[in-house]
C-alpha cells in the first residue's frame, strides 16, 4: 500500500485487522509541522506519515502507541510527538529509516512493515503555470494549477525493500489522500512508478470523496486518473463512492479498461472514508478472501469476470 497522511491511516485502519502480509510504503517529503520543523532543525527525512501508519496499526490498546503519539517538549528541539523522536532517534542507531521502522513495528508488535519510500530525504517540486512550487507545504497551499509533480534530488534512492515488495505483491493500493502531497509524492518516485508498471501485481486506486481546499479545487475524479497516468502511475482498478463528490459516471471506467468497484465509502465526517465501510468494500474487491495476498493479477481478472465486477 502507497501513499501518506491521514488518508493512508484510514486504509490501515481499516485493515488492521486483517491476516494479510502487508507492506505500508510511505512518503517521507513532508516539510510542514512537527516533521518540518525536525527537517529543519536536523536535515533528514520526514517521519510523521511513518508514524501515523505505524500507529494506525497498532491500535490504541498498546500503551507504548499511545506514547508514541504523546507530544514531548525538549529544550532547543521543541514539542513534538514522541514517536517523531524516537523513529528518528532509531534510524540513527540503526544508519538506516527502513530498518528503523521495521524494528519499531515489531515492536509494537504490528503484522507487516511500514517503509518509506525512499532511502535518502526528498523534496517535492510543482509545475504551477510558469510558477515551481517547493515543498509539500506551498504545493498543498497552491492557488494555482498543478501540473507536474517532480522530486529534489531528480530520481531519489529507493530502498530495496520497497521495490521488493512491489514486485512480489499480490495487490498493490494507492491509499486516499492529498494527491499531489500524498499519493503522487510516495507512488511518482521514479523508481517506484517503474516498479508498479512492471509489477504482475494489480493495482487498486481508492479515490478521494471530494477534492482538496487548494491543492486539486476543481479537478474531477477523471482529472485525478489522468494525472496519475501522467506521472507513469498504472490504476488497473478503481474504488469509489457513486455518491461522493468525486466519482464515475457508470460503466465510464470499463471504457478504459479499468474494473470500477462503486461501494458507499463516506462517514460521517466530511470528506473521511468510514473504516467499517472501506473494510466491507476492500473485502468485496479481494473476493472475500482472508489473506489479500492470494490474489495475482491473472486471478483477479478471472475472479472480476466471475462476479460480473
Amino acid at each position: 500500500m502507497l501513499g501518506g497522511g491521514h488518508g493512508l491511516a484510514s486504509v490501515l485502519r481499516a485493515l488492521s485487522n486483517d491476516p494479510a502480509e502487508l507492506t505500508v510504503i510511505v512518503t517521507i517529503a513532508d516539510d510542514g509541522g512537527s516533521s518540518g520543523e525536525l527537517r529543519r532543525r536536523r536535515e533528514g527525512p520526514a517521519v510523521g506519515d511513518l508514524r501515523r501508519s505505524l500507529l494506525a496499526l497498532t491500535g490504541d490498546e498498546v500503551v507504548l502507541a499511545r506514547a508514541f503519539a504523546r507530544p514531548l517538549t525538549i529544550n532547543r528541539v521543541g514539542r513534538h510527538p514522541l514517536g517523531n523522536l524516537v523513529i528518528r532517534s532509531v534510524a540513527d542507531a540503526f544508519g538506516d529509516l527502513g530498518e528503523a521502522t521495521a524494528w519499531l513495528g515489531e515492536q509494537l508488535g504490528i503484522a507487516g512493515r511500514v517503509l518509506p519510500a525512499t532511502a535518502e530525504a526528498v523534496s517535492l517540486i510543482a509545475d504551477a503555470g510558469e510558477v515551481l512550487l517547493h515543498g509539500e507545504s506551498a504545493i498543498g497551499a497552491a492557488t494555482q494549477e498543478i501540473g507536474n509533480l517532480r522530486f529534489s534530488p531528480e530520481s531519489p534512492a529507493v530502498p530495496p525493500a520497497v521495490l521488493e515488495a512491489i514486485a512480489r505483491a499480490d495487490y498493490v493500493v494507492l491509499a486516499p489522500g492529498s494527491l499531489f502531497t500524498s499519493v503522487l509524492a510516495a507512488s511518482a518516485v521514479p523508481d517506484v512508478a517503474a516498479a508498479l508498471r512492471a509489477a504482475p501485481a494489480r493495482v487498486l486506486w481508492i479515490t478521494n470523496l471530494e477534492p482538496d481546499g487548494r491543492e486539486t479545487a476543481g479537478m474531477s475524479a477523471a482529472d485525478h486518473l489522468a494525472a496519475l497516468r501522467r506521472h507513469g502511475v498504472p490504476a488497473d482498478e478503481v474504488l469509489y463512492d457513486p455518491a461522493a463528490e468525486l466519482h464515475f459516471e457508470p460503466d465510464q471506467l470499463a471504457h478504459e479498461g479499468i474494473t470500477e468497484w462503486a461501494r458507499p465509502l463516506r462517514g460521517e465526517q466530511s470528506g473521511v472514508h468510514d473504516p467499517a465501510l472501506l473494510r466491507t468494500a476492500l473485502s468485496d474487491v479481494f473476493g472475500g478472501v482472508a489473506n489479500v495476498a492470494t490474489i495475482s493479477r491473472s486471478q483477479s481478472e478471472r475472479l472480476v469476470r466471475n462476479t460480473g465486477y
